[in-house]
């Protein structure tokens, strides 16, 4: 329901750029482009402010991937079914600073980063702050690793400016996204049947909060390949 509601956000957000754009066609070329970058496959549009030196994009990257494993850690043995989600709507701004095309970008994106996992074993054992339970004392062990909604982007690119001149053009990103230090959440749905787990569980929880605490950047590289008209 969430993904959905965001995917509808966005196409909003897209379909308020392209009015704008075709607006601005009349005076300035715009540029289309579709991507590959670590924040997942997107499309931006991209129109200038000021010709040559300014210009304004927006868009929208998205990615999904599953994967099953088991979490160990010094104290933790944890099986889990994890979903990785990236999704972010950018709003950036790309300055020209020279003749070419490189260019300094900087903005925001609504940041919809997340982690998501689960794990229901009964026939196993949890090992969770180090103090071992059967499945059935645990029930459903669930996840999230989530990052504050509005992060910061500065970064640095090659590619043709849109308001240059028509035609197919290639583009290059490198950059950080200001994300902040992600958040975890974990829970057992049996905690009320054993006070020491929900106090593993806490514990547990506390550990990886602190371990998360030092990845606050999130790095982004990217290839474009883009059509203005």
């Amino acid at each position: 329901m969430m993904g959905k509601w965001l995917w509808r956000q966005g196409a909003g957000v897209m379909a308020m750029l392209a009015g704008g754009a075709m607006a601005a066609a009349y005076a300035q070329p715009v540029n289309i482009s579709v991507g590959a970058s670590t924040l997942g496959l997107g499309v931006q549009i991209s129109t200038a402010l000021i010709p040559g030196t300014l210009d304004l994009a927006v868009g929208i990257n998205h990615l999904s991937e599953s994967r099953s494993g088991t979490y160990t850690s010094s104290n933790n043995s944890i099986p889990y079914h994890a979903t990785l989600r990236l999704q972010t709507i950018p709003v950036l701004l790309n300055y020209y600073p020279f003749a070419g095309v490189f260019r300094i970008t900087g903005g925001a994106m609504v940041n919809e980063n997340r982690v998501s996992a689960y794990s229901f074993d009964p026939n196993g054992t949890y090992v969770i702050n180090g103090e071992p339970y059967p499945g059935t004392a645990v029930g459903t062990f669930t996840g999230t690793m989530t990052y504050r909604r509005i992060a910061p982007y500065l970064g640095i690119g090659w590619g043709s400016k849109a308001a240059r001149h028509s035609g197919f053009s290639m583009g290059f990103d490198v950059g950080v996204l200001f994300t902040g230090s992600p958040q975890v959440q974990l829970s057992a749905s049996n905690p009320t049947d054993n006070a020491t787990l929900a106090s593993d569980v806490a514990a547990a929880q506390a550990s990886a909060n602190a371990r998360a605490s030092s990845y606050k950047l999130w790095p982004v590289i990217g290839l474009r390949l883009g059509y203005a008209f």
